[in-house]
């Protein structure tokens, strides 16, 4: 009997090692994500009827080259904020993604003058200041919060319909960086709105400005 359940025994830890062991393996075949390497910059800010080709990305699995798709193909003469993603999927179904921000700036006059005192909708007031020609300018309170963290940013009206935040190093005297969370939006000469992105401090949601 007692050799019974010796054999019984020694079969149970051969079999459990057995599923250890692949069970492993397992996991670590998923470990092989195709890798995603961007040509050229994330961001990249051209005005309309400029040449453009897409400088596209590197991919590959394993440290070989693998297959991609490309989600958007930019028109440099229709303004607008365009985002293109290059995306993979490994032979498991797990996916990678990298995307880059095209923003093609109109090169029409544009019909808004958007410089002056403006407010968000909580009252929090700010200056608006034509920086360049008449589609560049800077706010100094994007956020709509003053203190430490108060946002001084330059944006631009894109095509008299959207507005892009590009990407800002130490925007606040607390050092945060700054950047569209997705374009904004000039409703008239009066109002406009955004939603950005500025650390854990600031939420994405959409932040409406009046004039004063």
């Amino acid at each position: 009997m007692k050799n019974i359940i010796k054999s019984i025994a020694c079969i149970m830890v051969l079999f459990l090692s057995s599923c250890d062991t692949e069970t492993t393996a397992n996991v670590s075949d998923t470990t092989d994500y195709a890798v995603i390497d961007m040509n050229g910059s994330d961001e990249v800010i051209i005005n309309q009827g400029d040449a453009w080709t897409d400088p596209s990305a590197n991919v590959t699995l394993a440290g070989a080259p693998f297959p991609f798709e490309t989600s958007t193909v930019v028109d440099p003469n229709v303004p607008g904020v365009y985002y293109i993603t290059y995306s993979a999927v490994n032979d498991l179904g797990f996916s990678a993604s990298a995307t880059r921000t095209v923003v093609v700036v109109s090169t029409a006059p544009s019909i808004y003058t958007l410089a002056g005192s403006w407010a968000r909708s909580n009252g929090s007031p700010g200056t608006c200041t034509l920086v360049s020609g008449d589609r560049y300018y800077s706010y100094d309170n994007a956020g709509g919060v003053t203190g430490a963290n108060q946002l001084t940013i330059n944006f631009i009206n894109v095509n008299d319909d959207q507005i892009y935040i590009p990407f800002q190093e130490n925007a606040s005297d607390s050092g945060l960086s700054v950047k569209s969370f997705q374009p904004g939006k000039i409703v008239d000469n009066d109002n406009w709105e955004w939603s950005l992105s500025a650390s854990g401090f600031y939420g994405t949601f959409t932040r409406t400005f009046s004039r004063q």
